[in-house]
């Protein structure tokens, strides 16, 4: 997580001075936000204004939010990375050589392998990698520099005879372009200049300069340029070296640098817009003042032996990127609109806060102290001067009357004598009042002084007789003080004085009533509140209005004390309930104070923005607040004041340009050209884009809205959140439109366009849905056809059901059975035996009356034919005296019983058994008809233990009309299902002789 760190610099410059120590703000990124490695070792930005940082273990991408790491490559140590006019990064890496990263996919490619294997020592290294504005990338390895053109795609080598100070050509470069783009090699030999109309390296500053003067020997780092164009060059045990390019001199600075080696130099600017030189050694940073010749050491970074490797100065955004052994850190040298001025150490005794600040005549400011006095500033100058009170007190707020300063103090009032140098005792705070501890005082239009103490109230002094005028009694005076004291008073347009308490709230003194009279009173006022009853601050307008600052939120009033606009803790976005001082700038806005900073709420809209730390602020609790009309806001801190300049953080500035940094394709990372339309197929319905302002602000400073055009005609507020996320987009073509704004809510007038395309499913194409309906057309034209031909064939089969129904009634009623069945009744009312004649008519009677009954309906249960076979079996059996034996072994099943089925299917079989496969057989005859449900089918089997089919032909009767009715039942079920099956089965004996019939049915339950 990011984290900052206040750099006040000690005084440890060699030489004794009294200037001014700057006081730095320095955000460090380590691996804890997501470095690949804290050793950083160079830095630079590509053409879209992404940060690209090369470390120990890997190069990665900066985003201001996030780094994107290249960890799967295994690259390791990254000497230098650039980029070409093209916008692809340029990259020295230890384990490959110089690559090539295409910006638009990130793909990775090598150009100048580092090999090792073979007898040439000019292509094991390509370090330190650089483009220069010719596109040609200079490489360095410890014998020479190397220059490869990536037009030609040819790698031109450059020696040196010369050798360091060891002996031995050591040649180890780092590259520059100034702003001439002239290339400078700055090498361990020495500075060098390359001619490019003759292709050579000239030595500038070296044993091999072409200048006799400067023939020195010197091993240098790292340049870069200044505002004057002078290079400032790092040295390894040299110190600091200057290089005019305009008269070629040079001069070195070894004091201070005895015990380092400077690494690498920037320009830069102080808190107080001061130029400055950043120093980057093997220990440290040092800070240099050029024009005062100060040098200052950061004892946070050399305590802790941080090497500084390396230095990007990002102009656009006013950033100072430093790559050090401990992650990357960050300066931000120009906040826009605030200076930070901070009180030298020998002016006062530290800490010290600013309590109050007034102007002087003579262009300066007075600030009060939290004790020993008042400081006079010159911020344009930097010059302070301490006026001492006579003994210590703290300053509660400061006033300019009668052409002198007066404090009033928790020890008492002071006035101060400007040309002395000094405050002194106001006597007649000692006369008039018992308690010494003041809060503010004023002269009014009238020439009469007010003055507010903590516990005695108001009292107003004739300050020519310095006697006490009486304006109210008593009574009147308790409004104020009973149980409250007063915080502030101010005077109105029209003279009328405006008394701010804690905690009564906020009157006005009625001087033709005599009475103080609080603004909740007032009809006008009904059902309008201050932000609280606390009053910490008040401020007179331009325009007459008065601004009050409470416990608890801001407010505007009217002259006559009604209340206008309120800005609430409860009902506005206040970071914080005490709100301290408050001024309004002529744009409409009012600036008030708080423990989180400074708040800034437009009377218009009614959004507000806010100022803190992270922009700049010394601190988030701002003490002295002084308002320049229509200029500037001075803010007291500990130490220190900030200048804000008013009209330049108002400014409607749009924010950066967004950029897309990442696009995220069912969670794996798309590799392509952002700026073209992506296009997803069917399954790829999971999208996640992350975006940037590239702006390097605080992720609380941007804020983002986005339009999915032709899926919400909407925008949606994002907050700081800078990632979207789509999923199950409908198949069809969206532009996204992504737009920032900062903290005033001001957007960007040109918004991000993107364009997203889902592909649809090949069941959701055109082509499909017509070849769809081609073959709904065709189904349908196919299923009339079908259905006609059903038609008939049903017509047909109906005809044969019916003859089959009256054919089954025929076998079951044949004229054979019948004449049979009588002569039986006959037989036994012959033979004397009437009883069982009548049991045999009775059973006989009823199974003629069940087939009567059975013939009127087309299916019957199962339970119901299985009944009536019983009968019919039994009745043979009776018939034929018994000679056969019978068995139904039926599945107790209700699903077995329920099922629906034709009632001739298995008489005509069963009858067929008895008559010609039984009775013409010799000794025991046995009949078994069996039934159970299997896989939504009914098993049925019939078998008789009879002589067999093959004992004699059979001759056209009702059993082959039988038979034939149920093959074709059968035909006609098999049409609806393929397992229905008759089957007729001869046995045999062990002799192979016949044995018997079995008929074997498998009738579909759902289908009969």
């Amino acid at each position: 997580m990011k984290y900052f760190l206040v750099f006040l610099l000690a005084l440890t410059a060699l030489r004794k001075t009294n200037a001014q120590s700057p006081s730095l703000i320095l955000e460090h990124l380590t691996t804890k936000d997501g470095l690949p490695s804290n050793d950083v070792w160079c830095l630079t930005k590509d053409r879209s204004g992404f940060l690209w940082i090369g470390t120990g273990r890997n190069i990665c991408r900066y985003d201001g939010y996030d780094f994107l790491r290249l960890d799967s490559l295994l690259l390791g140590y990254c000497s230098g990375v650039s980029t070409d006019s093209k916008g692809d990064i340029y990259t020295s890496v230890d384990t490959r050589g110089l690559c090539k990263i295409d910006i638009k996919t990130l793909e990775f490619s090598t150009v100048l392998f580092n090999n090792y294997d073979d007898t040439d020592p000019g292509n094991d290294l390509h370090e330190q990698g650089m483009v220069d504005s010719y596109d040609q990338v200079w490489v360095c390895d410890y014998s020479s520099v190397k220059r490869y053109d990536t037009r030609t795609k040819k790698l031109h080598r450059y020696t040196f005879s010369a050798t360091a100070s060891g002996g031995d050509v050591y040649q180890y470069a780092s590259f520059f372009e100034d702003s001439q783009n002239r290339l400078w090699i700055v090498s361990e030999l020495g500075l060098y200049l390359y001619d490019r109309k003759k292709d050579k390296l000239i030595c500038q500053l070296g044993n091999d300069a072409v200048l006799a003067k400067n023939k020195i020997p010197v091993r240098l780092c790292k340049a870069s340029e200044d505002a004057e164009g002078n290079l400032w060059i790092g040295g390894y045990e040299y110190g600091l070296v200057r290089y005019s390019p305009k008269d070629q001199s040079y001069s070195i600075r070894k004091d201070g640098f005895e015990h380092n080696n400077v690494l690498c130099v920037q320009e830069s600017t102080d808190e107080n817009g001061r130029k400055l030189l950043f120093i980057g050694t093997n220990d440290g940073i040092s800070v240099l003042y050029p024009e005062t010749n100060q040098l200052h050491h950061l004892p946070e970074f050399y305590n802790n032996g941080i090497k500084v490797n390396d230095m990007y100065d990002d102009r656009t955004n006013g950033i100072l990127w430093i790559g050090t052994s401990d992650g990357v850190y960050k300066y931000r040298y120009r906040n826009m609109g605030i200076r930070t001025i901070t009180i030298p150490p020998n002016i006062v005794r530290l800490p010290v806060q600013i309590t109050s600040i007034v102007p002087t005549p003579r262009q300066t400011y007075l600030l009060g102290l939290s004790h020993s006095g008042v400081i006079e500033c010159n911020p344009d100058g930097n010059q302070f001067k301490l006026l001492k009170y006579p003994f210590n007190a703290q300053a509660q707020q400061l006033r300019w009357i009668q052409g002198r300063p007066f404090s009033f103090t928790d020890k008492g009032v002071f006035v101060g004598d400007m040309a002395k140098g000094s405050f002194s005792v106001w006597k007649p705070g000692i006369d008039h009042f018992k308690n010494q501890d003041f809060r503010d005082g004023l002269m009014d239009k009238k020439g009469r002084l007010w003055i507010a103490n903590l516990n005695e109230g108001l009292k107003v002094i004739d300050p020519v007789s310095n006697q006490e005028i009486k304006l109210w009694d008593e009574k009147e005076m308790r409004k104020l003080v009973n149980l409250s004291y007063i915080k502030g008073i101010l005077e109105g347009v029209d003279g009328k004085i405006w008394i701010g308490t804690c905690s009564r709230g906020l009157f006005f003194f009625d001087e033709e009533l005599h009475q103080f009279t609080n603004i909740e009173k007032l009809p006008s006022n009904k059902g309008r509140r201050l932000g609280g009853d606390c009053i910490n601050g008040m401020q007179l307008t331009d325009k007459g209005a008065i601004l009050v600052a409470s416990w608890g939120g801001v407010a505007e009033l009217d002259k006559n004390g009604q209340v206008q606009h309120t800005f609430s803790f409860k009902n506005s976005a206040l970071k914080d309930t005490y709100c301290a001082n408050i001024a309004e700038s002529p744009d409409g806005h009012l600036w008030f104070s708080t423990n989180e900073g400074i708040h800034i709420a437009s009377l218009a809209t009614r959004k507000i923005r806010y100022l803190t730390t992270i922009e700049g602020l010394k601190s988030n609790a701002p003490v002295g607040f002084y308002y320049n009309t229509g200029k500037e806001l001075i803010l007291g801190h500990t130490n220190a004041i900030n200048i804000l300049d008013v009209s330049q953080l108002g400014m409607r500035v749009n924010s950066p340009q967004i950029a897309v940094s990442k696009v995220e394709v069912k969670g794996k990372m798309l590799m392509r050209d952002l700026a073209q339309e992506i296009v997803l197929k069917p399954d790829e319905n999971a999208i996640t884009l992350n975006f940037s302002t590239l702006n390097y602000e605080p992720t609380s400073q941007n804020h983002y809205s986005y339009q999915l055009e032709g899926f919400d005609p909407n925008w949606v507020e994002m907050g700081n959140q800078n990632t979207i996320s789509f999923t199950n987009l409908p198949a069809k073509t969206y532009t996204l439109k992504i737009v920032s704004s900062n903290n005033a809510g001001i957007k960007s007038v040109k918004p991000l366009l993107m364009k997203l395309t889902v592909k649809p499913y090949f069941i959701n194409t055109w082509f499909f849905r017509i070849l769809i309906g081609l073959s709904i057309a065709a189904l349908i034209v196919g299923m009339m056809r079908w259905r006609f031909n059903t038609l008939a064939e049903r017509t047909q089969l109906d005809l044969q059901i019916a003859q089959w129904r009256l054919k089954a009634l025929q076998s079951q009623m044949n004229p054979h059975f019948l004449f049979n069945s009588l002569n039986s009744v006959q037989n036994y009312l012959l033979t004397n035996r009437g009883v069982e004649g009548a049991k045999y008519l009775s059973k006989f009677s009823k199974l003629v009356r069940r087939i009567m009954e059975n013939s009127n309906h087309q299916y019957l249960s199962f339970e119901k034919i299985i009944d009536t076979l019983k009968m019919y079996v039994e009745i043979e059996s009776f018939r034929f005296n018994h000679e056969f034996t019978y068995v139904f072994d039926i599945e107790d099943n209700e699903t077995l019983m329920d099922a629906q089925l034709p009632p001739m299917l298995l008489q005509p079989y069963i009858e067929n058994a008895i008559w010609h496969g039984l009775m013409p057989k010799e000794g025991e005859k046995r009949l078994t008809i069996t039934a159970r449900v299997a896989n939504d089918h009914i098993i049925c089997t019939i078998e008789d233990n009879g002589v067999g089919r093959e004992f004699a032909p059979r001759t056209e009767g009702h059993i082959s009309r039988g038979q034939e009715m149920t093959r074709g039942i059968f035909d006609s079920l098999r049409r609806k299902d393929s397992e229905a099956k008759l089957e007729l089965i001869d046995l045999f004996d062990d002799q192979n002789k016949p044995a018997g019939t079995r008929v074997r049915m498998i009738i579909p339950i759902e289908n009969v």
